[in-house]
């Protein structure tokens, strides 16, 4: 049994991991998204509160204390959730994508009587994707990030003929478009609206300032307090705020300072491993408007590219150009060369992919 103080233990301290992200955007959302969530559950007894989602709930308190610390996997974590790729925005962006195109809908009362009328229950269910949803789908699969955390959506695979040359039956045809929805709703990377598309551009090109890892609060102090007592609390505070990161940390009169923990301190990342971690959710992530002329849909990627790999190479100043004078220039590799670095662009291929595949399977 959950005692209902421990609860609000773990509320409160999600409340106080969330003041310490260095993102507004993570802050405002997950701070709401935690107290929705805390509000649908307040009224249910002791006896009705759920383990597991306890348990759930000091590991997501820990991954966000440990993000506003500076541990770059778990604020990636966070930044991931904040801006749809994972976690549950994800799947309220991919819930509006499936809404109802507008361009498909009746354009009048005799359009809408004639829907009403010839609607049949019984009839089968036409397997068909509508303007919108084909046109996003087509999109990530032809616009497929290298390394996104998740896989490309395939091609749904209806066998036109059975191994007897019939036609397949339609209980066949549903279990195969069954299946192919459920791993194409897990692999869409859904769009984001254009506003939130440019702030990511922004902090992945560097024309947005980075906001700040919030500064750590000091605890208030008693304000009547003396003699040998009132000197080991301030410096045991003291402590506690000074080093905030390091946990089991305490003063001793006699013995001086003890550290009985073997917690990981975590130093913030560097602002261009920042700029880099943005580039990548903006890699994965679209914005799509539709065209009020042509009535089709425009969908827009996020590059996330380095300069090398997008062919915009920096010239070498004349300064450091000095440093070969005299030097011979390197032969041109002729056509036919055996490539020396092909076999280790295989082997980063492999730890690439490996990498991507263990973020995949911990985010999801």
């Amino acid at each position: 049994m959950v005692d209902s103080t421990e609860v609000l233990h773990i509320y409160r301290r999600l409340l106080r991991a969330i003041t310490y992200l260095p993102d507004s955007h993570a802050r405002i959302y997950i701070h709401n998204d935690v107290v929705d969530r805390f509000k649908s559950h307040r009224k249910l007894s002791r006896d009705h509160i759920n383990t597991n989602r306890v348990k759930k709930a000091r590991q997501h308190a820990g991954c966000l204390e440990r993000a506003g610390h500076g541990n770059f996997d778990d604020l990636k974590k966070v930044l991931l959730r904040t801006y749809g790729r994972a976690g549950s925005r994800r799947r309220e962006l991919v819930k509006d994508l499936l809404q109802t195109d507008e361009t498909v809908l009746p354009k009048d009362d005799a359009a809408l009587k004639e829907l009403i009328e010839n609607s049949n229950s019984k009839q089968p269910v036409k397997h068909e994707l509508g303007p919108k949803l084909s046109a996003f789908i087509w999109s990530q699969k032809t616009h497929h990030p290298r390394d996104s955390i998740k896989s490309n959506i395939r091609n749904i695979d209806v066998p036109k003929k059975t191994i007897w040359g019939r036609e397949p039956a339609q209980k066949l045809i549903d279990s195969k478009w069954h299946k192919w929805w459920a791993t194409t709703l897990d692999r869409m990377l859904p769009p984001v609206p254009k506003h939130e598309w440019d702030h990511l551009r922004d902090l992945a090109l560097g024309k947005r300032f980075l906001d700040d890892f919030p500064e750590r609060r000091s605890r208030p102090m008693e304000e009547k307090a003396g003699g040998r007592n009132a000197a080991l609390k301030y410096l045991q505070k003291r402590l506690a705020n000074e080093a905030a990161e390091v946990d089991g940390a305490i003063f001793d009169l006699k013995e001086g300072l003890m550290i009985q923990t073997k917690t990981q301190v975590h130093r913030p990342p560097p602002t261009r491993a920042r700029r880099r971690l943005y580039a990548f959710i903006w890699s994965l992530t679209p914005t799509m408007s539709l065209d009020e002329a042509t009535k089709t849909w425009n969908i827009t990627w996020g590059s996330g590219k380095s300069m090398l790999e997008a062919g915009n190479l920096t010239q070498a100043s004349a300064r450091d150009m000095e440093l070969f004078e005299g030097m011979e220039s390197p032969p041109e590799p002729q056509p036919g060369d055996p490539d020396p670095f092909a076999e280790k662009r295989k082997q980063r291929k492999a730890r690439q992919e490996a990498k991507r595949r263990k973020e995949a399977a911990a985010i999801t």
